[in-house]
C-alpha cells in the first residue's frame, strides 16, 4: 500500500491531534509500502523531519490555511506517489484529496480520522451567513471519505449526527506509548518538590474551563476534611491559571495547591509515577469538549490509576472501575466522595494502578492502533465494503 499521510498538526507543534499524527504515521510507514506526510511548515521543523521514519513535505503558510495551501502539493504528491489511500488527520484538509482524486484519479481512497472538538467548533459562527457557509463545508467534507476513524464513541455519535453513515466508521481508540510511559522518578520528584510520602492528586492539561481543575478545587475542602494532608499538583498553562489560583483562595486550599506551569514532554513520566491518582473531571462545553483523553492512558502506563467524568470520549479512555474510576461531570462532591475513598484505600489503588499499566502494555498504545488502522486502510484500499 502507498499512503499519504495529510495533517494540520504535526510535531514540532504539541498537542493531542499531533501526537495521534506522529504516533500513527510513523508506526504505519513500517507496515506499507511508501508513506509520506504532508504538513504545515515550522521554523524548528527540520530536526524532527529528520528523526521521522516518513518522508514529510512540509507546506508553507499558517496551519489553518493548510486545507487552501496544500491543494496542488495534495494532488501533485498524490499522483508522484501513486497514492492508494489518503489518511487525514482531521475533516478540514480532505477537500485536497478530493479535488486531486477527481482531477488525477490519485488517491484511489480517502480515509479520515476525527478526534471531536474540530467537529463543533466554527470559526466563524455568528459572522452573517459564513458560519453555516462553514457548517455546509464541513458536511460536504466529511461525505467524501470512504472511511472515518472516530477514536471514540461520542467522536463517532458527532459524525452520524453530521450525516455520516454508521457503516463507514470503524472507532479505533487512541493509544500511548508504554515504554516511554513507564513507572519511573516518581518518589525522587516527591523529594524534590517537597510531598515526600502525603498523599498526591495529580491534573495535567491545558489550563482551560472544560478540563474541570475548577471542580476539583471545589472538591479539595472535603477532601482535604477526609485527607489532611493531600496535596493537588496542577502541570499546564493556559488562560485560566489566574481563575484557578484565586479559586484556591477563596476555597482555603491554596496551601496544598501546587501550579507548576509547564512541564517538558521528558519529564512527565515522573509526575504521573509521582502521583497516588491522576484527576481531570473534564466537562463538555461545546465547542470544547474532551474527544478522548490521552493522559488518562499516559497515567495509566506510569501505573497511576485515573479519574475523570463521564464526560465526551473519555469513558473510552478509563474503565471504570478497572483502570480508573468515572464520575459525573462537574459534580464536585461525587468526585470528593471518590478520591477520598480511594485515598483510604491503598490496596484498591495498586490494583487499578496495574490494571491500567497492563491494558497500555496489551491493548490502549500506539503500536496497537497502528495495526488497526492500517487493517481499515488496506480494506478500503482493496475496495472491500467495512464490516
Amino acid at each position: 500500500m502507498r499512503l499519504l499521510f495529510v495533517t494540520q498538526d504535526f510535531p514540532p507543534d504539541v498537542g493531542g491531534i499531533q501526537t495521534y499524527s506522529w504516533e500513527v504515521a510513523t508506526r504505519l510507514a513500517e507496515r506499507v509500502e511508501a508513506l509520506e506526510v504532508i504538513a504545515p511548515h515550522r521554523p524548528s521543523a527540520a530536526r524532527v523531519d529528520r528523526a521521522a521514519p516518513p518522508a514529510v513535505t512540509r507546506v508553507r503558510g499558517r496551519p489553518d490555511l493548510l486545507p487552501v495551501t496544500a491543494l496542488f502539493t495534495v494532488a501533485r504528491r498524490a499522483v508522484r506517489l501513486r497514492a492508494d489511500v489518503a489518511l487525514h488527520a482531521q475533516w478540514q484538509t480532505v477537500g485536497a484529496s478530493a479535488l486531486a482524486r477527481w482531477l488525477t484519479g490519485y488517491p484511489r481512497r480517502i480515509v479520515c480520522a476525527a478526534h471531536g472538538r474540530e467537529l463543533l467548533f466554527n470559526p466563524l459562527s455568528g459572522r452573517s451567513g459564513l458560519g453555516a457557509a462553514y457548517d455546509r463545508f464541513r458536511r460536504w467534507s466529511l461525505a467524501q471519505p470512504d472511511a472515518l476513524l472516530p477514536v471514540s464513541r461520542y467522536t463517532a455519535r458527532l459524525l452520524q449526527e453530521r450525516g455520516v453513515p454508521p457503516a463507514r466508521l470503524r472507532v479505533v481508540p487512541n493509544g500511548t506509548d508504554p515504554n516511554r510511559f513507564r513507572p519511573r522518578g516518581g518518589r525522587a520528584l516527591r523529594d524534590r518538590l517537597g510531598i515526600g510520602r502525603r498523599p498526591m492528586l495529580l491534573t495535567v492539561g491545558r489550563l482551560v474551563p472544560r478540563k474541570g481543575v475548577d471542580t476539583v478545587l471545589r472538591a479539595l475542602p472535603r477532601i482535604a476534611a477526609s485527607v489532611p494532608e493531600v496535596q493537588y499538583m496542577v502541570a499546564g498553562t493556559g488562560p485560566d491559571r489566574s481563575r484557578l489560583e484565586r479559586l484556591a483562595v477563596r476555597k482555603g486550599v491554596r496551601d496544598r495547591v501546587h501550579f507548576v506551569g509547564h512541564v517538558a514532554d521528558d519529564a512527565l513520566p515522573s509526575y504521573y509515577s509521582a502521583a497516588d491518582l491522576f484527576v481531570m473531571p473534564a466537562r463538555e462545553a461545546p465547542p470544547d469538549v474532551e474527544g478522548f483523553g490521552l493522559v488518562f492512558l499516559e497515567a495509566n502506563a506510569c501505573g497511576t490509576p485515573a479519574v475523570g467524568a463521564r464526560s465526551g470520549g473519555v469513558p473510552d479512555a478509563i474503565v471504570d472501575g478497572e483502570t480508573g474510576l468515572l464520575v459525573p461531570p462537574a459534580a464536585p462532591t461525587a468526585l470528593a466522595s471518590a478520591l477520598a475513598s480511594l485515598l483510604h484505600a491503598p490496596e484498591q489503588l495498586a490494583t487499578l494502578g496495574r490494571q491500567g499499566r497492563t491494558r497500555t502494555l496489551r491493548t490502549a498504545n500506539w503500536q496497537e492502533v497502528a495495526r488497526n488502522v492500517h487493517a481499515l486502510l488496506s480494506e478500503v484500499a482493496s475496495h472491500r465494503p467495512l464490516p
